[in-house]
């Protein structure tokens, strides 16, 4: 069979939405897997999912061969950030340490196989970049509140030493009086 033919055909199954629905449906069914390695469970069913852990990262493994044969400019494909990110993540938990040391790191490996969602999804991509560029803005955000609440300590700290409040009482009023702050400037700028 030719290279060529070969390239188009997986690169016409990687664009097919049943391919990716079947690809999400893995994912979440490892989800479950990986959920039912934390229950007291008997040895063989222990066993079982053992080879259900085996068959999810082969066929993981089958589906990054399948892109990335499919991808017409394989440099392209590993500049990618999301295909870094899913081949990092196969190749990782094809590692075998399950009764190591490093046994907490290959299921948290494995969990991390439920990310590859977001890098299948499309919408759930652009969501997380997103969230990614708008995390700058976060710090504007938590130095408003910052500075909210030590306009409520400024005014209501006071208030908290003339009342001979102690300890907690005196946590009790700053807490109050800083909500209530953050309650007023959210009903001036109507959110």
């Amino acid at each position: 069979m030719n290279f060529e033919i070969l390239q188009e055909r997986f690169f016409s199954l990687r664009s097919n939405r049943m391919f990716e629905l079947f690809v999400v449906a893995v994912i979440l069914f490892s989800a479950l897997v990986i959920g039912a390695k934390t229950y007291d469970i008997p040895e063989n069913v222990l066993m079982v999912i053992g080879w259900l852990d085996t068959a999810i990262t082969l066929f993981f493994l089958i589906e990054i061969t399948i892109r990335f044969v499919g991808e017409p400019n394989k440099r392209a494909f590993f500049k990618d950030p999301w295909n870094l990110f899913d081949t990092l993540i196969v190749v990782i938990s094809m590692i075998p340490i399950q009764d190591s040391e490093m046994a907490l790191v290959g299921r948290l490996i494995r969990i991390f196989r439920v990310l590859r969602m977001v890098s299948i999804v499309p919408e759930l991509r652009l969501l997380l970049n997103s969230l990614i560029k708008a995390l700058p803005q976060l710090g504007y955000v938590i130095l408003l509140i910052l500075l909210i609440g030590h306009l409520a300590l400024v005014v209501f700290g006071p208030a908290a030493l003339i009342m001979n409040m102690t300890g907690l009482e005196r946590y009790r009023v700053y807490i109050t009086s800083m909500v209530s702050v953050l309650f007023i400037v959210a009903a001036v700028y109507g959110a």
